[in-house]
């Protein structure tokens, strides 16, 4: 059973000007070169939000201490009179290197997806109602603890997914604004409380204090199970934090979406290698797999035309490229069928067996040391630019291969094996509890 909970939001101060300006993408989807772009706003959330990198952790909780005590003294954030639900949108698009990878009915010109902001009540990962389906490095959720622990602050929400096929909560929300998405049209009725654009995406944060509708969505939430599409290590954290038992740590921020949205994208991560020992994989790669050259020039539609060939779990492929030429990697069907079998898994056998044969073996380094793209051509780039050895590049899962892993398999992904769009920015809708 679902607990939610409303809450009075912190948000930055409506009086002040182009709040575009101060808030940034979701922490730890931003780059060295980003980073830079953001901080040179002196209000900017990310003073708060991300680490630098180079940056010790102790050094970055400390400045981002100081940094939040700052906007709040000098009423950059403001925080709302009374508990409400939000609710978050974001109208965005995608660019066609992206949208390549799509099946063609999930394509379209604009998306909007609308999302449940709340306060949920925390409990131990896959053991109830909340289902994670990704690996996390305890060293990324240290850090998390102890920047939550000193700001006493969820900066942005983590997102998480819900089923319901008669949409209910969604046309509940456009009957609300009084629009059908992906339409927008603004009211003084209905006028949202944030209005900002995010590289290109649109975010907007309505108010729900109707106590009649937050009773309805309470009622229509209460049978659900929740899956975390972003933000594992912040759950973890929050966890921890909630066993110890301080004051207001039973709850976290979470946004809340309809897994059958079909503004709700899931696209891979393909994996890019900096250093690995060449020689072993080759050998690997001719011992579990049959190989498919490709040439240098083939178009990224014909790259994913053959991945998009498989039949069925058992059918694991995804391509690699070493800089000279692309190669479709088929592997044997016997030796899948012993690794689902040996791990009790048959969801994400092509990401699982892609790091059990090759990658964990041959890599020189550690995992951290991988560079996560969802461009193929970027990783192609790394390869032919960056001195990065070899890329791999993989299909696409369905929600619903998602949904079984998390929901009755029980076993969570490698690391970085899904990307949802879209993603929320830091500093839209936040919650102090201390």
């Amino acid at each position: 059973m679902v607990e939610l909970r409303p809450f009075a939001a912190t948000i930055l101060n409506p009086d002040l000007e182009n709040r575009t300006g101060l808030v940034c993408p979701v922490y730890d989807t931003i780059d060295a070169q980003q980073y830079e772009r953001y901080a040179v706003r002196e209000n900017n959330v990310i003073h708060f939000t991300t680490r630098k990198d180079g940056v010790a952790e102790d050094e970055f909780v400390a400045y981002a201490t100081r940094s939040l005590a700052r906007f709040f003294r000098e009423r950059l954030l403001k925080e709302r009179e009374r508990p409400s639900f939000y609710l978050y949108g974001v109208r965005y698009t995608v660019p066609e290197s992206i949208a390549a990878q799509l099946p063609a009915k999930k394509r379209t010109e604009v998306y909007f997806i609308f999302g449940l902001v709340a306060l949920v009540k925390v409990e131990q990962l896959n053991d109830s109602t909340v289902v994670g389906h990704e690996r996390t490095f305890a060293v990324k959720t240290q850090e998390r603890v102890h920047l939550m622990q000193a700001c006493g602050m969820n900066f942005s929400p983590i997102v998480a997914e819900y089923s319901m096929p008669g949409h209910e909560l969604n046309r509940l929300f456009e009957g609300y604004l009084g629009f059908r998405r992906p339409d927008l049209k603004l009211t003084e009725q209905r006028k949202p409380l944030v209005d900002v654009e995010v590289n290109g995406a649109r975010h907007l944060l309505w108010e729900i204090s109707d106590e009649s509708v937050i009773e309805l969505i309470q009622e229509l939430m209460r049978e659900k199970a929740l899956m975390i599409l972003d933000g594992h290590h912040r759950y973890t954290a929050a966890y921890q934090l909630s066993q110890e038992g301080s004051e207001g740590t039973a709850y976290t921020l979470m946004m809340l979406v309809e897994g059958g949205d079909r503004a709700l994208l899931l696209l891979p991560w393909h994996r890019c290698v900096s250093a690995c020992r060449m020689t072993e994989l080759w050998q690997r790669i001719k011992a579990y797999f049959t190989i498919e050259p490709l040439e240098r020039d083939t178009s990224s539609a014909e790259l994913y035309k053959k991945l998009n060939e498989s039949h069925g779990e058992l059918d694991v492929r995804f391509i690699m490229y070493d800089g000279d030429r692309f190669y479709l990697l088929r592997a044997d069907e016997q030796r899948v069928r012993q690794l689902a079998t040996e791990r009790g898994e048959r969801v994400g056998l092509d990401v699982i067996s892609l790091h059990e044969w090759l990658i964990g073996p041959t890599l020189i380094g550690k995992p951290v040391d991988l560079v996560f793209t969802a461009s193929p051509s970027e990783a192609v780039e790394k390869v032919d630019k960056d001195g990065f050895q070899v890329a791999f590049i993989l299909k696409p899962l369905q929600i619903a291969e998602v949904e079984y892993k998390a929901h009755s398999e029980r076993k969570p992904f490698p690391q970085k094996s899904t990307l949802f769009l879209p993603k929320v920015a830091e500093g839209v809708v936040m919650w102090r509890w201390k």
